[in-house]
């Protein structure tokens, strides 16, 4: 088996849940990268650390919007 093969075996789909890194991460919360650095450095969302790099679940991220979704004020008059 050829190390490309290798990998393809054994690297994670990210669309089932794999790590992705700060700025993937960054992106799918639509916040800069410092901002999420700043979120971590705080202990407000969950992440990996691996040596000196920082990934996060993608499962851990939608639960991190699903918990700081905001529902509309209810406007219908009486």
């Amino acid at each position: 088996m050829s190390v490309r093969e290798f990998r393809q075996h054994n690297v994670p789909d990210r669309s089932d849940g794999g790590l992705v890194d700060i700025t993937e991460a960054a992106r799918i919360l639509a916040v800069s990268v410092s901002t999420l650095y700043g979120r971590v450095w705080q202990r407000r969302i969950a992440f990996v650390k691996m040596g000196r790099a920082v990934r996060f679940e993608q499962s851990v991220l939608k639960e991190f919007i699903q918990q700081n979704r905001v529902q509309p004020r209810d406007t219908a008059k009486s």
